[in-house]
């Protein structure tokens, strides 16, 4: 029993040990993605650098990609961030501090996040349906961050009239619009009554029309095709009645008279 207590006492020192010699300086702390920015506090170590990584969106857990050395404690987060996840070490010589990681970047984190909108159209209804990047913005802003509803109808001939709808709401009914009219749809955030991030993609689409215009144009074709046909009737008999003995004469045989020499 004692010999095995004294195996296991070398088997730990000697663990140490080799950590001590792979990882020689203390790791930064509270390693951190707040507002703008990543930051961390200092190890205790003077003279030193600090290392830092990212893991982009959707790679694999073991790429992880080099920013730069760093002296000081923070740095600015950029767009091309989002959805990222950094990971800081200390660094002087040969010896590193063990990675301390950071949460990931959110909409919260970079001025750049955009509604996703999904875009329903009937012939009675236009639906917009209207959900975040991430929750961030929610959780951060509560009701401070709202949907700007923008649409207008395509009009060839001169500047569109806009019509906005700002809302909380991430199901919404729009108005009834003109049928058979081309109209196209934008939404962008607004963060205490100001523009935040960018505009979600421009959509149009041909707002189809109704059945009951549908059948209000067949029946007003049929009206306007019987209407058509019996004038032009009409307008027959009474030019056949007025002229009727021109026509006569007009279809009458032609009387031909015969040569001379065949009467003979």
């Amino acid at each position: 029993m004692i010999l095995h207590l004294h195996v296991v006492a070398v088997l730990v020192l000697i663990i140490n040990i080799n950590i001590e010699r792979t990882f020689g300086l203390k790791p930064p702390q509270d390693v951190r993605v707040v507002k703008s920015y990543l930051q961390w506090k200092p190890s205790n170590d003077d003279n030193v650098l600090y290392s830092l990584q990212y893991n982009p969106k959707y790679k694999s857990e073991e790429e992880w990609l080099n920013v730069s050395s760093h002296i000081g404690t923070k740095l600015r987060i950029t767009p091309e961030f989002y959805g990222a996840v950094f990971r800081v070490r200390t660094e002087k010589g040969n010896n590193v501090s063990e990675w301390q990681y950071s949460n990931p970047v959110q909409c919260v984190n970079v001025a750049s996040c955009l509604p996703v909108t999904n875009l329903i159209v009937t012939p009675e209804r236009v639906y917009l349906t209207m959900v975040h990047m991430d929750e961030s913005l929610e959780k951060e802003y509560g009701e401070h961050i709202e949907f700007n509803i923008s649409y207008w109808k395509v009009d060839n001939g001169g500047s569109p009239k806009v019509e906005s709808i700002i809302t909380n709401r991430k199901n919404v009914l729009l108005p009834e619009l003109e049928s058979e009219q081309n109209y196209c749809f934008q939404v962008e955030y607004l963060l205490y009554d100001k523009p935040y991030g960018n505009a979600s993609k421009e959509r149009c689409e041909i707002i189809p029309e109704t059945p009951e215009a549908a059948r209000r144009r067949v029946l007003l074709y049929s009206i306007l095709t019987t209407f058509v046909v019996s004038a032009m009737c009409g307008i027959c008999i009474f030019v056949l009645f007025k002229h009727h003995k021109k026509m006569k004469q007009l279809l009458q045989p032609v009387q031909l008279e015969i040569p001379d020499h065949y009467r003979e």
